[in-house]
């Protein structure tokens, strides 16, 4: 299987919002190569039910990456060997969630922290995963460019197929600028294939990350919440097209409703269209007083129609 298409573009794993419903979404739209699952709790997946689970769900489409976390090799392995089986794009393991209820076990970017427990980690992995494997990273917990290069080539010896890079540090959050010259400095230092991630806003930002780091990968995570047609928008641009008019915003938000109350049981199909709206409706200068409506709905139904009346009254 091929590690990755040329100039690969790919949405980034997020909680509760890169689901199959958000995927689907962004899918018909076209451009984006490479979907990331939700994070998976390497502690859960062996004994969940993939026709059941929340986080399992998925279309059996061929471009679904799954990501698991834990810090455990053996747990870690069992969970990658179990989803391998599922047959999808491939596996990523995740070192580079900053939240404190995963560094607090830890968990993601901590594992930064312990090298010698993270190659233990990708070696037990890389032994069952027949597929792509895949490790996102951060800087670190501080910017320090040479143990980000030894670190990197300690994913590539243990057997990593190619690293995501978050370009900010653990402490950074979401909150600071990436740093794009770290991608530069570690695509120039490891042999496998780079992608960068982090402040990709516009198609011009995946040409600039592109050409400034020379990446083999964009991964986008926010934006493609916000505007999910972005990932058409970047080939385009790439192709020196283009790209179509925007979508309807309000016919976006109702088939990101209809796709969830496919997928989802009612009760999840609402929390997670309530996470998900506030992101389509920034685009809107009523966006707030749309997404605050829609929040204090107590159905799918109740929502629909409340989407549907800020749009008709003209709001904004």
């Amino acid at each position: 299987m091929q590690i990755l298409p040329k100039q690969a573009l790919l949405m980034a794993p997020m909680v509760d919002l890169s689901h199959v419903a958000y995927r689907q979404m962004v899918r018909s739209f076209s451009g984006c190569d490479i979907f990331y699952s939700e994070m998976l709790n390497s502690r859960i997946v062996p004994s969940e039910n993939p026709r059941t689970s929340v986080y399992l769900k998925w279309d059996q489409a061929r471009d679904l990456v799954f990501q698991i976390v834990g810090n455990d090799p053996a747990r870690m392995q069992e969970a990658a060997q179990r989803l391998d089986g599922y047959d999808p794009r491939g596996i990523d393991i995740n070192m580079g969630c900053y939240l404190k209820k995963i560094v607090g076990h830890g968990w993601g970017v901590s594992l930064m922290k312990e090298i010698t427990l993270a190659e233990k980690i990708v070696t037990a992995v890389r032994k069952v995963v027949k597929r792509p494997l895949s490790v996102k990273i951060r800087i670190g917990m501080s910017p320090d460019r040479t143990y980000l290069k030894e670190f990197a080539s300690m994913l590539e010896n243990a057997g990593a197929d190619f690293i995501v890079l978050h370009a900010r540090t653990a402490a950074d959050g979401l909150g600071r600028k990436a740093i794009w010259d770290y991608i530069t400095s570690l695509k120039q230092h490891v042999n496998i294939p780079v992608v960068g991630n982090g402040d990709i806003r516009c198609p011009k930002d995946a040409i600039d990350m592109f050409d400034r780091t020379g990446c083999d990968g964009v991964m986008i995570g926010r934006q493609a919440l916000i505007t999910p047609w972005i990932f058409r928008d970047i080939k385009a641009a790439l192709h020196h097209g283009t790209p179509p008019e925007s979508p309807d915003l309000c016919t976006c938000m109702l088939e990101l409703g209809m796709l969830l109350e496919k997928h989802f049981p009612a009760d999840v199909a609402l929390k997670r269209f309530k996470e998900g709206i506030g992101w389509l409706a920034s685009n809107l200068a009523f966006g707030h007083y749309l997404a605050k409506q829609a929040r204090r709905s107590d159905c799918m139904e109740e929502m629909n129609s409340k989407i549907r009346e800020c749009f008709e009254s003209g709001i904004g």
